[in-house]
């Protein structure tokens, strides 16, 4: 029993070497970049989901039966929509599972792995899932040739491109926001 004791002991001496005591200023800082991160995932999850419900209401008070191309369209749409929720789902909880202001020296490695986690998931699959949206949206405008006059099909047309071109930016920016906070956040706990 008394080599469980001792190995228990040097366990737990091991561990209070790891350990690295955050500066109360550094603080509110680590704070303030973790709530950067979290609020950008729980916000990207809203704005997925009220997208997913709007494009099912639209679909149904709009367009109510389609054809082959109307229904796949909407299932590109609407399963792009539904992976990248639940990427963000995944990614917020990981994300809260680490405890920003722990003591650890292994909280930095963890950090490190999670920004490249995100950097990665923010190449193919979110290429994979705009990339997919877009299909879904193109073979809509399909149907809407068919059914709206050449008038209301190019305003639709238009408006969709610069929405696109907007929403391009938009998310670059946040990506990079997000990144760039993570990023901040690994090199503020790694300074001190």
């Amino acid at each position: 029993m008394n080599n469980f004791k001792d190995i228990q002991s040097i366990w737990d001496s091991q561990e209070n070497d790891n350990t690295i005591e955050i500066p109360k200023t550094l603080r509110k800082k680590i704070k303030k970049a973790n709530s950067v991160v979290n609020d950008s995932h729980a916000k990207t999850i809203i704005i997925l989901a009220i997208t997913a419900i709007l494009v099912t209401v639209g679909y149904f008070l709009i367009i109510k039966q389609g054809s082959l191309i109307t229904i796949t369209g909407l299932v590109a749409m609407l399963l792009a929509l539904i992976v990248r929720i639940g990427i963000e789902v995944m990614s917020l909880n990981r994300k809260k599972k680490l405890d920003v202001l722990a003591t650890s020296k292994h909280l930095a490695k963890d950090l490190s792995n999670y920004y490249m986690w995100r950097k990665r998931i923010h190449k193919f699959p979110t290429l994979l899932t705009v990339s997919a949206y877009i299909l879904g949206v193109g073979l809509l405008f399909i149907e809407f040739r068919v059914h709206l006059t050449s008038f209301w099909f190019n305003f639709f047309l238009m408006e969709f491109v610069v929405i696109a071109i907007v929403l391009f930016f938009f998310i670059r920016k946040k990506i990079r926001q997000e990144v760039n906070s993570l990023a901040e956040l690994i090199a503020m706990y790694e300074a001190e």
